[in-house]
């Protein structure tokens, strides 16, 4: 983060400087005093803790100084000279100032939502533009009202471009998150069913993706997957250039003659203007095909040769438990994509493993899926009947949780259900050997990983 003087900081926040030398600068900002740096301003936002409960820890890791809204809460003990900004909201205030920082930089934000696969997409972009530029990314998945604007707040001066994935669970909250960012570039990945529970429909899960769309700079570019009709339902929501990207039809770029191999995927690449190459992706599946699309586009519109992006694309790694390969040292192969889960990208998952390692015996340990509302039995048995295409290649299916009973019940193959983690143990680990693969898939809350984990730790 560029510094920032205590009294600008202020204005920044809208808030009132309180406290401290308007010239004292800080190096950073963050509201949890566990990844606090010296030289920081900390914000004291009130969530199930209170921040204001922390004031004193931060000066005792070197903040220099605190956003507040509660002047009663200040300890008396407090450094000589911290500064304190009071303001109304220090959430607000936090988001405000990292709005007004964004704004000081001229270079290219590009913001990325959707149901499914906006981690992957934005791994993807931002290795392809990181192969020939200085790129600032999202760290991990903070997506939110609190990982936006802390993410705002990493830009730093040698940063030619920021790639940004932005979250939400309901109403307004990608509006928010949108106009903080104000992208030069948006992608929209998908619409499915994560957080139906919150919206009813896909179309109004849509309608709330799409309150990227007006936030976008007019004069930039919007990805859209074109393979979902809903997207194209709001796309007249953004008035400049749209370009539409598909694994299933020619579009504006698309993939053809997808190829499943040994260690990833090649395809070909297509553009409506004629160009076409071929490409390797180190990652499984038409789905993160269809996820790599959106960064072949984004390279090219910011002048990177077909050669380098070839080359970026073969070198591509994603973060943890998203279809990432385990090999162990009991023999078997784990496929982790236990980082979350909707009825769209189990059945992704299920497809793309079902096709994958014809030399193993194939099992697929399923969890409960999330947020899916009242309409969750009946999307954990679409899950299981999908599966039945796939029961030729399957050698047991294992379901785990409440809701993954819908699924158990609807698969006709081999298959054990289990409540709970710990009872689907025994059976899993009397098939654990070098002639089996694994697929663990559910939402994140399910903690299948851990199951995983007690397969490896198990003597």
């Amino acid at each position: 983060m560029r510094e920032i003087a205590l009294g600008r900081a202020a204005v920044m926040a809208e808030g009132l400087l309180l406290a401290g030398d308007p010239g004292l600068t800080v190096t950073s900002v963050h509201f949890d005093t566990r990844q606090l740096l010296p030289g920081a301003l900390f914000v004291a936002i009130a969530g199930t803790r209170d921040g204001h409960d922390f004031l004193l820890q931060a000066a005792e890791k070197g903040a220099r100084a605190a956003i507040i809204s509660n002047e009663q809460k200040v300890p008396d003990s407090l450094p000589a000279g911290f500064g304190l900004i009071l303001v109304n909201d220090t959430l607000r205030a936090f988001q405000k100032l990292a709005a007004a920082y964004r704004t000081s930089f001229s270079i290219p934000f590009v913001a990325i939502t959707g149901s499914n696969g906006k981690t992957t997409t934005k791994d993807i972009v931002a290795h392809l533009l990181e192969s020939r530029f200085s790129i600032h990314k999202t760290y991990k998945n903070l997506n939110n009202h609190l990982g936006v604007p802390y993410s705002l707040l990493q830009v730093e001066e040698q940063h030619q471009a920021a790639v940004l994935e932005l979250g939400m669970n309901h109403a307004g909250e990608i509006d928010l998150l949108a106009s903080l960012v104000k992208p030069q570039i948006s992608v929209i990945t998908y619409i499915g069913e994560a957080h139906i529970e919150f919206f009813g429909s896909r179309e109004k899960i849509a309608l709330a993706k799409a309150e990227l769309l007006p936030h976008t700079d007019p004069d930039g570019l919007v990805l859209l997957n074109g393979d979902s009709e809903y997207l194209r339902k709001v796309a007249p929501l953004y008035p400049g250039r749209i370009m539409y990207y598909s694994v299933n039809a020619p579009a504006d770029i698309w993939a053809e003659n997808i190829q499943s191999a040994d260690d990833g995927t090649r395809f070909d690449v297509c553009f409506r203007d004629g160009e076409r190459f071929a490409a390797f992706l180190p990652l499984f599946g038409t789905h993160n095909v269809l996820n790599a699309l959106p960064a072949v586009a984004i390279g090219r519109h910011f002048g990177m040769t077909t050669a380098e992006i070839i080359r970026a694309l073969a070198t591509v790694r994603l973060s943890a438990m998203r279809f990432e390969r385990i090999e162990s040292a009991h023999g078997p192969l784990y496929i982790n994509d236990a980082y979350n889960a909707s009825p769209s990208s189990m059945e992704a998952a299920i497809s793309t493993f079902a096709d994958l390692f014809p030399e193993r015996k194939k099992v697929l340990v399923l969890g409960d899926m999330f947020e899916l509302g009242e309409n969750s039995p009946a999307m954990h048995a679409q899950v299981g009947a999908f599966a039945n295409r796939y029961r030729d290649r399957i050698e047991l299916l294992v379901a785990v949780g409440e809701q993954a009973q819908h699924l158990y019940d609807a698969y006709e193959g081999n298959k054990r259900y289990f409540p709970t983690k710990a009872e689907a143990v025994e059976t899993l680990l009397a098939v654990r050997d070098a002639h089996h693969a694994f697929l663990f898939k559910a939402s994140q809350g399910m903690g299948l990983w851990t199951l995983l984990q007690a397969l490896e730790d198990h003597a």
